[in-house]
């Protein structure tokens, strides 16, 4: 007797409906950049890797918002990436964004002081 399991792109059993095989979408910057619009609605947010070319650490943060907010903004969620470095952050399951996703960086932790172009974004999302 065979076991029936179930369909699920996420753990891989079975084939995705034609509307799920690409995702989580994705988007990524095509230069070093401050920040990026990941989504300008409600969404989940899966997973992103930054690349700080910058010669000192900086921080990342994750806004619940439509369009990049100004600065002393209150982030969602931040994390520290070193000089020179990469940064992956994964959410499984994926965290939820009721506005939108915007990412940037900046010279601050706890608020947004934007910093320059010196980033490469990469975003996994739904």
């Amino acid at each position: 007797m065979s076991i029936q399991l179930p369909d699920s792109p996420i753990t891989g059993w079975g084939l995705p409906e034609e509307g799920e095989a690409l995702l989580p979408l994705n988007i990524h910057t095509n230069a070093y950049a401050a920040s990026i619009v990941v989504k300008t609605g409600p969404g989940i947010l899966y997973g992103l890797a930054v690349y700080n070319s910058k010669t000192s650490a900086q921080f990342i943060q994750v806004f619940d918002a439509m369009t990049l907010p100004a600065d002393n903004a209150i982030p969602a969620s931040v994390f520290t990436v070193a000089q020179s470095a990469n940064l992956d952050v994964q959410w499984l399951p994926g965290r939820t964004f009721g506005t939108g996703c915007v990412i940037c960086n900046s010279s601050t932790g706890p608020t947004k002081t934007i910093g320059s172009a010196d980033c490469w974004f990469d975003v996994q999302f739904v």
